[in-house]
């Protein structure tokens, strides 16, 4: 992960999105990379790999904070379950994914 990245606060980027493909493909320097912190669809696909990789529950949803409406979480119990908020559908899914990153490291 990129030093100095917080999952919880990170923001829709190019360097977000190659950060994240380089963790799914290995080394993302010679493809074309997808906007999974801005495109419903790539962040869809991102979405499905977390799961089958992790091999955990994501339930997605919005929520009724005006400012961050969007929530993204994976686990299934609620005692340790964990959340994060974002401002779009893809930038959640993007937090999320730095977190179970970053819980490899």
């Amino acid at each position: 992960m990129m030093p100095g990245t917080n999952p919880y606060t990170a923001q829709a980027s190019a360097e977000l999105d190659r950060e994240i493909h380089a963790h799914l493909v290995g080394d993302a320097s010679a493809e074309e990379i997808p906007a999974y912190s801005s495109s419903e669809r790539a962040a869809d696909r991102l979405r499905r790999w977390l799961k089958s990789e992790y091999g955990t529950s994501i339930t997605t949803g919005k929520t009724r904070i005006k400012v961050k409406p969007y929530f993204a979480r994976y686990g299934t119990d609620p005692s340790t379950s964990t959340e994060v908020l974002a401002e779009t559908y893809p930038l959640s899914i993007c937090r999320l994914a730095l977190l179970l990153i970053s819980r490899d490291s």
